[in-house]
């Protein structure tokens, strides 16, 4: 009799310990279902948010660019005085450069120029998304010697909006980049002319 309560003790404490592992596997396979989703909802979540930082760093790279100065110099001269840009480099008579620093309102300014007077020099400077323009421009009855050095800004956005928004806008400009001659160029322009 006892070894009949026994048994039927066993058996009962096996079938609860199996119904308890059955339970256990099925919490078990719930908690990992419910982790997988969570963990995909995550991996999701980090994806887009990856896609999201990826566009706005090209987005800042874009309005910020990583133009050359032959590039930005274009898009300057282009915006400041178009018609004479072209013809400068129709010409074969426009060229690149940095201010050496013997003038102290635009040392360390890029430029633009087709070796004239004064007034054939476009300086510029870029920081961050703006770009200070200085260039010398006789007002009413002035004189290029009398003439002062104006200043205006404009953003880098602006200008790549402007002029550099499709593919034939950004031939052009790259095209005429790659025309600019170095300042250090002129001199000997100027002797093979003559």
């Amino acid at each position: 009799m006892i070894k009949k309560k026994i048994l039927i003790a066993a058996m009962s404490f096996t079938a609860l310990a199996l119904a308890g592992c059955g339970n256990s596997q099925s919490n078990s396979q719930a908690k990992s279902s419910t982790s997988s989703s969570q963990s995909s909802v995550t991996a999701q979540q980090s994806s887009s948010s990856n896609n999201a930082q990826e566009q706005s760093s090209s987005t800042s790279t874009a309005s910020e660019s990583n133009l050359s100065p032959q590039q930005l110099g274009t898009l300057v001269a282009l915006y400041q005085d178009p018609d004479w840009f072209k013809n400068g480099i129709s010409n074969g008579f426009m060229y690149y450069g940095t201010e050496d620093g013997s003038g102290k309102d635009i040392a360390g300014y890029n430029y633009v120029t087709a070796n004239g007077d004064p007034t054939s020099f476009i300086y510029f400077k870029q920081n961050g998304n703006d770009v200070t323009i200085k260039q010398v421009i006789p007002e009413g009855d002035e004189s290029v010697a009398e003439a002062s050095l104006h200043t205006k800004h404009i953003s880098v956005s602006r200008l790549l909006s402007d002029y550099y928004v499709n593919q034939s806008q950004k031939n052009e400009v790259n095209g005429y980049a790659d025309q600019l001659k170095p300042e250090s160029q002129y001199q000997s322009d100027m002797e093979n002319k003559n």
